[in-house]
């Protein structure tokens, strides 16, 4: 096949941390590795942060402004003229192929298929979120139809992803899940035991969705019958300070290591289970994640969950803080579980690794640009 080139366009990449950074950073690792020119192409961000990997070819276009969206903080990127400087950057790397990340999110949702088909390249959209309802779509349902049918090809990272999209447009949808580098997240070569000092983790954004909040409630609970548990807290984000202030309380037994991208491994090898307490996703790139790294998981019962981490997985419900102290207690007196859960979860990791996903996003790219 004639090495292709790619535009990969998103609204968030690094040094942002999130499910669609590390699909589009893998993404474009994988596609060059066989034989591709990926670029990605996004915004400019003022934030503190490194990436530990070398990076792909990255453009910034615009500049990128947070706002609260969905439960957490998103991006739209804003600028003078962008469609026009997306449209020439389009022409001068002379991409075969647009592939947009966040289809119909602003502001690269809409403005780079605008950009790409200005320029007469093939759109390709997928879409990474699950909402419960959007105003926005229900109000603008026909003129963002007329777009997506523009498009030569719609991917779908879960049938979560897929469901929400799928009450408002009509599509042809793909569903190709998320991937995870089962090189970089591995296990330990030493096995947990979870006693007598347990070591749990979260890791994520900081913010509302992702419920840190009920599983510091349940911290006293844990240390009622585990005295010397600790929750080792990875991640930053604008609520962190206020869940500092709400930690307090429970003293060494919690622990915020602040922003991590390279030591991710680390963090998930030396934790007897990974917390996601998360209250919406559409999909869980850090259930991959822990999986690969061997890591038994107590998660919130959600649709994409399940479909990812199916027997491998503890399933809690939203928000109830007793709940998931009792998942967690029953858990760390069950190793016979959790040796199965490591086990087991690896192998659901290597089915998402990514060269084989990425096979499958070469494969949409073939038929669009044949």
């Amino acid at each position: 096949m004639t090495p292709l080139r790619i535009a990969l366009v998103a609204e968030d990449y690094y040094p942002q941390l999130g499910g669609v950074p590390e699909h589009v950073h893998n993404l474009a690792r994988e596609l060059d590795m066989l034989g591709h020119h990926a670029t990605i192409v996004t915004s400019r961000m003022r934030m503190h942060g490194t990436v530990d990997a070398p990076p792909p070819r990255v453009r910034r276009v615009g500049t990128s402004v947070v706002i609260y969206a969905n439960g957490g903080v998103a991006r739209v990127s804003v600028g003078w003229r962008l469609t026009t400087q997306l449209e020439q950057l389009f022409r001068n790397e002379r991409f075969d192929l647009v592939h947009v990340h966040g289809g119909l999110n602003p502001t690269f949702g809409i403005v780079a298929p605008r950009a790409a088909w200005r320029a007469g390249i093939p759109v390709v959209a997928t879409f990474h979120s699950w909402f419960p309802r959007s105003v926005g779509y229900r109000l603008w349902r026909r003129p963002l139809q007329k777009m997506l049918d523009r498009h030569a090809a719609t991917i779908a990272v879960s049938s979560a992803a897929r469901d929400a999209m799928a009450r408002y447009f009509t599509a042809p949808w793909e569903i190709i899940p998320n991937g995870v580098d089962t090189n970089f997240f591995r296990p330990s070569l030493m096995k947990r035991h979870g006693e007598p000092h347990p070591h749990l983790l979260w890791l994520g954004r900081i913010e509302p969705r992702n419920d840190l909040t009920t599983a510091l409630e349940a911290m006293p609970f844990i240390l009622a019958q585990y005295p010397a548990a600790r929750l080792t807290v990875v991640g930053d984000g604008p609520w962190r300070s206020r869940m500092e202030r709400t930690a307090r309380p429970l003293g060494d037994s919690v622990h915020f290591a602040g922003y991590a991208n390279g030591d991710r491994p680390l963090f998930y090898r030396a934790a007897d289970i990974y917390l996601c307490p998360t209250q919406r996703a559409s999909f869980g790139i850090t259930l991959l994640e822990a999986m690969a790294c061997g890591t038994p998981m107590i998660v919130s019962d959600l649709p994409a969950f399940r479909d990812v981490a199916g027997a491998n997985a503890v399933f809690v419900p939203v928000g109830n803080a007793e709940a998931w102290a009792q998942g967690v207690k029953r858990l760390l007196a069950d190793q016979q579980r959790r040796e199965t859960m490591m086990e087991e979860g690896r192998r659901v990791a290597e089915r998402h690794a990514w060269p084989a996903i990425a096979q499958r996003v070469l494969g949409v790219y073939k038929r669009v640009t044949a």
